[in-house]
């Protein structure tokens, strides 16, 4: 075997382990930064950058350590470089408020899983049409006035849908993650 075919099959196995650890935490990684992001589309804006810096840095990554938090903190100071270069809401800006969301994120990773398996059951359960209304606002291509024109509603009517959806989402989830809990 000569150099090169060594170094090219030490490449190949790098990017097979590369390949495997960011499928294994990549749902997870998705969550995390859409947790510290309000919007959905920049949410995977900042997702796409973080796969590939995480590529780019994988040579410096230690697999004696945790694949998932290593991803987490890369992916944390993007969303924070992120939010300097765009006009967020400065409340959601804070370095503190993105601190704490992934702190909480950190103690809560094991029930990820779980937590967003409910959360799709509970969509599912909710009527189509405040289904549909979650996921028009929340996929982060239109603006509250945009989807109450689109829908013929009050920006007001809109808001308080939304609002109302989203609270029995979250409890239909916390329900179901308290009786999956009992038994």
């Amino acid at each position: 075997m000569t150099a090169s075919s060594h170094s090219s099959a030490g490449k190949d196995r790098r990017t097979t382990d590369f390949l495997q650890l960011l499928g294994k935490h990549e749902q997870g990684l998705q969550a995390f930064i859409a947790s510290l992001v309000p919007q959905w589309a920049d949410a995977d804006e900042i997702v796409q950058q973080t796969r590939i810096l995480l590529w780019q840095e994988f040579d410096r990554y230690d697999d004696t350590k945790d694949f998932g938090a290593w991803a987490r903190t890369i992916a944390y100071y993007q969303v924070l470089t992120f939010r300097k270069q765009s006009s967020q809401r400065a409340e959601l800006s804070d370095p503190n408020f993105l601190e704490s969301v992934a702190q909480e994120f950190e103690l809560s990773d094991d029930h990820l899983s779980s937590r967003y398996s409910a959360l799709e059951i509970c969509l599912q359960k909710l009527a189509a049409a405040h289904r549909r209304l979650l996921l028009r606002y929340y996929a982060g291509r239109e603006t509250m006035q945009q989807v109450a024109a689109a829908t013929g509603r009050t920006s007001d009517a809109v808001k308080h849908s939304i609002i109302r959806s989203r609270l029995a989402v979250s409890r239909c989830v916390d329900d179901s993650l308290r009786k999956d809990a009992k038994e």
